[in-house]
């Protein structure tokens, strides 16, 4: 955040900075009303007050909003995971890697446009910056559990820890992803089936079992946040 000398935010920055935030909200709503093609720069501008030319000073094109709603949503997951499993610093960590994941589930549940922004192909023709601040931003969101998955014996798995990662995730995002979209709506118990596809991953790569509370638990915790 621009300040002066003495570390104050001046004046003219707080107003780029809440005018940033109007946009970033106004892009989201019309995201989430009409889909990516109701995101115009007209609609924009229109929606925060300002004319379209001047929405050029804070954006050099409409893509550069997109990679703006992707980053915002990126860190709140990220957030949302990293917090849990915090909270859970004193258990093992396979049990740390639970709450993150649980969180996961939790997170995406509450905020099922923004997971389908960032996990799904809703804007087409959008090209993310190659290399760019998407790609450090996906890595935070999982970077707890790969840290608290780290911490296991390497002898407990033959995959690498690149691998032993993207086999759980394919496993519990999988799942997320279908009761995020109204797929799994005839299971009568998805939180289960969720928790069951996770254990089933991690045994089938080696890893060792969460504790059999750890759910219990994370839902108790999570009432409180």
């Amino acid at each position: 955040m621009p300040t002066t000398n003495d570390g104050v935010e001046t004046r003219r920055d707080r107003q780029r900075r809440q005018l940033l935030d109007e946009i970033e909200t106004e892009a989201r709503r019309l995201l989430e009303e009409g889909g990516s093609a109701n995101v115009t720069v007209r609609a924009i501008a229109r929606g925060v007050g300002i004319g379209p030319a001047s929405l050029y000073t804070y954006f050099d094109s409409l893509d550069d909003v997109f990679t703006m709603l992707l980053l915002s949503s990126y860190r709140r997951l990220a957030a949302a995971i990293a917090t849990a499993v915090a909270a859970f610093v004193k258990d093992p960590p396979i049990d740390r890697a639970a709450a993150g994941i649980f969180a996961h589930r939790r997170w995406s549940l509450a905020n099922r446009n923004e997971f389908n922004l960032i996990f799904s192909d809703l804007l087409p023709g959008y090209a993310a910056p190659t290399g760019g601040p998407t790609v450090a931003a996906e890595t935070e969101v999982f970077q707890p559990l790969v840290d608290a998955l780290g911490e296991l014996p390497s002898t407990a798995t033959r995959h690498s820890q690149q691998e032993l990662t993207a086999l759980v995730w394919t496993a519990f995002h999988g799942a997320v992803a279908l009761e995020v979209n109204h797929h799994l709506d005839w299971i009568a118990d998805p939180a289960a089936l969720h928790e069951q596809a996770m254990r089933n991953a991690l045994a089938g790569v080696g890893l060792p079992q969460p504790s059999g509370t750890i759910r219990k638990r994370f839902d108790r915790w999570a009432a409180g946040h």
